[in-house]
């Protein structure tokens, strides 16, 4: 039964706001109210009628929670999916910026006191704080380059979107790989162990590695970076079909591939947000989902190359000059829009990467509770995720399908994706992203627990893929939005907190997929039920982690609440001491009315949010699921 909600105006915190006296309160039976919102969406602002009401107290507290409802269809600064690349960026940008302007107006200074002292010397400018903001910091650069939101900025997103093709893309389809190791003999030396390893170095690399790329992408600029990550994944793609020894494969499919990872998709996500204004959400959507498109792609056309040519090296020399020909096109096309890259001088100095890291790797942020939540959850998801990515296919080896089947469900699951991916985050936007994320991850663990461990048929398995397909990728899709809601209004901290949350979740990848095979058993009826229970268990545990992020966001909206209708319940209290304006004795009687009914639905709004921030375990609860937007 849900707690009792004591709203009574009488409560001293709140009396303490009020001009009314505790005996003229006390004296009269306190009735229960219903709280209705007759006009529109203007959240604190909108004038509630309150009628009397005999019904239970949880009559009361349904009432509260419309009330909350009618607050959050106000909500206008709530972020939308694509806003935390932006947010990123533009945080990184603005850093860059302010180093090179608070450099130039050192120069300029320095050449005005060289022509007018004859004398001059260097230490004379010694005392100038380089950390003081100065006028030139703000960017009053004209804007000369083309219209955000138009046709080149599409070309922009396009681009991007091959970025995360030939990276993420050309990964999914590392599970047709792994399945062909697993069941050939062609490095006699390696255990399964080696190849998963393998997988999850890769994506290891590419986390842990992300801070260092954002880095090198302001130092360097975006086509140096990227041309350097082409290096190396067309290396590692194409020397991985050459390799005789298991460590050779470790050496280029593993680490080199790893590295170029974090060197091409990065970037392109740091250059995608200068071009648009109006359709972040969109552009961003469909950037990521090029890591669908490319699962797709890429698993069936490895397989089929398997099939035709009898071994891994003509697949692997495929999917690396396709991955060099589309990095190639976002090398050459992609730029940032109306942003000149200072000198290389400029950037290499002391105080530039200085300033760039100091901002990046400010750990920090795991201080803050919400981002510790979100690395937990994020890397729980991610190994969840990695399960299923790569074991799809060899679990229906296993129940009698054919490697050409198994590569097929890959496919259709990363197809799924191309769709789900964007979809997850613009109807996140509607619902509230910690909301629509908690209860996804609790859908994944019922159908993974429900569904994957009784599909043992081809047509089951496809169902099962697309269903799945859909929904796998929330924890890509929605970590770093989660982590935008967990720091507003400090979004100067964002590149640290997403810096933070890579590192940590790094190691979890690089063994999620040694787990899995480790829990297969061989020689039994159903050798991949354990890696299924886990892999069902990991997104209960995201679900059940969330709600704690819940309860942070749920605490951190109301405080934010009860701070505002604190606020209204001071100005109304400060105009009825003597601030109004001369009125009729009809109009001000009206106008008394109106503010005792306002006032008292306040008040009661406060004692709402009073409980529902009490420090006990009974509040705490209900926080988690407490049913507003967040």
């Amino acid at each position: 039964m849900a707690p009792s909600i004591d709203s009574s105006p009488s409560k001293q915190s709140i009396s303490d706001n009020s001009h009314h006296s505790l005996e003229d309160v006390d004296s009269h039976e306190v009735q229960p109210y219903q709280i209705h919102p007759v006009t529109s969406e203007h959240s604190i602002n909108s004038h509630l009628s309150r009628t009397k009401s005999h019904h239970s107290e949880l009559s009361r507290i349904i009432s509260g929670i419309r009330d909350d409802h009618h607050l959050d269809e106000g909500m206008s600064n709530y972020k939308t999916f694509g806003d935390a690349d932006y947010i990123l960026a533009n945080e990184l940008d603005r850093v860059a910026t302010n180093v090179v302007s608070r450099s130039h107006s050192v120069v300029d200074l320095e050449s005005q006191i060289r022509q007018s002292t004859p004398n001059y010397k260097a230490a004379s400018i010694a005392s100038i704080d380089i950390n003081e903001p100065c006028e030139n910091e703000k960017s009053n650069v004209e804007d000369t380059g083309p219209k955000p939101d138009g046709g080149m900025a599409w070309v922009m997103a396009i681009c991007a979107m091959f970025a995360m093709f030939a990276t993420w893309g050309a990964n999914a389809g590392f599970g047709v790989f792994l399945n062909f190791y697993l069941t050939s003999n062609t490095f006699p030396e390696a255990t399964e162990y080696d190849y998963a390893l393998i997988g999850g170095i890769v994506v290891c690399l590419a986390n842990v590695l992300s801070p260092i790329s954002a880095l090198l992408y302001k130092v360097f600029g975006f086509k140096i970076v990227c041309f350097i990550g082409v290096i190396f994944q067309t290396a590692g793609w194409i020397c991985a079909s050459f390799a005789t020894r298991i460590w050779h494969l470790y050496l280029t499919q593993g680490v080199c591939v790893g590295i170029s990872f974090s060197l091409i998709f990065i970037p392109a996500t740091l250059v995608l947000p200068t071009w648009f204004v109006k359709r972040k959400a969109t552009s961003m959507g469909f950037c990521v989902s090029g890591a669908g498109l490319g699962g797709l792609i890429f698993s069936l056309s490895v397989n089929r190359v398997i099939q035709q040519t009898g071994d891994q090296k003509w697949a692997l020399r495929m999917v690396g000059f396709v991955c060099l020909f589309t990095v190639l096109v976002c090398a050459v096309i992609m730029k940032p829009r109306n942003h000149t890259q200072p000198p290389l001088r400029e950037c290499l100095r002391k105080e530039f990467i200085v300033e760039n890291a100091r901002v990046i790797f400010d750990l920090t942020v795991f201080k803050i509770r919400g981002i510790q939540i979100i690395a937990v959850w994020f890397a729980i998801a991610l190994m969840g995720y990695t399960l299923m990515l790569f074991s799809l296919s060899s679990y229906a080896f296993s129940v009698g399908l054919s490697h050409s089947q198994g590569s097929v469900l890959t496919s259709v699951m990363n197809a799924a994706q191309i769709v789900g991916r964007p979809l997850m985050g613009l109807t996140a936007d509607k619902v509230g992203r910690a909301n629509f994320t908690s209860t996804i991850c609790l859908v994944i663990s019922i159908l993974l627990y429900a569904f994957w461990i009784n599909a043992t048929t081809y047509g089951a398995l496809i169902a099962f893929a697309v269903i799945i397909g859909l929904i796998i990728g929330v924890g890509s899709s929605l970590a770093q939005p989660l982590a935008a809601d967990v720091l507003d209004p400090l979004m100067e901290k964002m590149p640290a907190a997403w810096s933070a949350i890579n590192i940590f979740v790094a190691s979890f990848c690089l063994v999620s997929e040694v787990i899995a095979l480790a829990l297969v058993t061989n020689g039994t009826k159903r050798p991949y039920l354990h890696t299924q229970i886990f892999a069902g268990t990991c997104f209960f545990a995201c679900f059940l982690v969330m709600l704690l992020l819940r309860e942070n966001l749920v605490k951190k909206l109301l405080k934010n609440r009860l701070e505002m209708t604190q606020n209204q319940v001071s100005k109304k209290t400060t105009t009825k001491s003597g601030y109004l304006k001369e009125e009729s004795q009809s109009e001000k009687e009206a106008e008394q009315s109106t503010e005792i009914e306002d006032e008292d639905i306040l008040q009661e709004r406060m004692a709402r949010y009073n409980h529902l921030l009490r420090n006990t375990f009974q509040a705490y609860f209900i926080r988690c699921v407490y049913p507003v937007k967040v």
